[in-house]
């Protein structure tokens, strides 16, 4: 027998076959925010904000979106070099995300720049320099943000040898 989905994570019919739709869901309580996020390695995300000035509370969904982008680029990028062999180690990335107000005076992300370094065996250089072109696409969260945010991508090796 197989199991059975989970809730949050379900398969429908799409136009090219089978399109997953996934659930998070919010709560808020006096200041204080928590997303069930249904997942094993996360289960729920809470900020508490109770006690913190309202000055200093700023930016954390924009953190939470440059985290989901860092999360999603370095995991792909690792699963990537792997699949392929790739002797690697040190992988380390961060997100720069440039802000400004748009024609109707919101704020909204206008750039995000990842920048992602790791240290791959010399002997890898020719795998290594594929799997760089196919990041140039981003992975799920920057690729399914490319029209609204412009994204660019530094990924920078340091060749090793043994």
């Amino acid at each position: 027998m197989g199991s059975k989905p989970k809730p949050d994570m379900l398969r429908a019919p799409g136009d090219d076959g089978m399109k997953e739709v996934l659930t998070v869901s919010y709560a808020y309580d006096e200041d204080r925010h928590e997303l069930d996020l249904g997942g094993e390695a996360l289960p729920r995300l809470v900020i508490d904000n109770r006690g913190i000035p309202q000055e200093r509370r700023g930016g954390t969904a924009t953190r939470l979106l440059a985290g989901a982008s860092l999360y999603c680029y370095g995991s792909m990028l690792a699963a990537a070099l792997i699949a392929r062999g790739v002797d690697f180690e040190d992988l380390r990335a961060d997100a720069v995300v440039e802000k400004d107000r748009n024609e109707q005076g919101k704020t909204r992300v206008l750039r995000m720049t990842i920048r992602c370094s790791v240290r791959v065996n010399e002997r890898d250089e020719a795998v290594f320099r594929r799997v760089r072109k196919m990041m140039e696409q981003g992975c799920l969260i920057t690729g399914s943000v490319h029209d609204g945010i412009a994204m660019e991508y530094e990924l920078t090796p340091e060749f090793f040898s043994e």
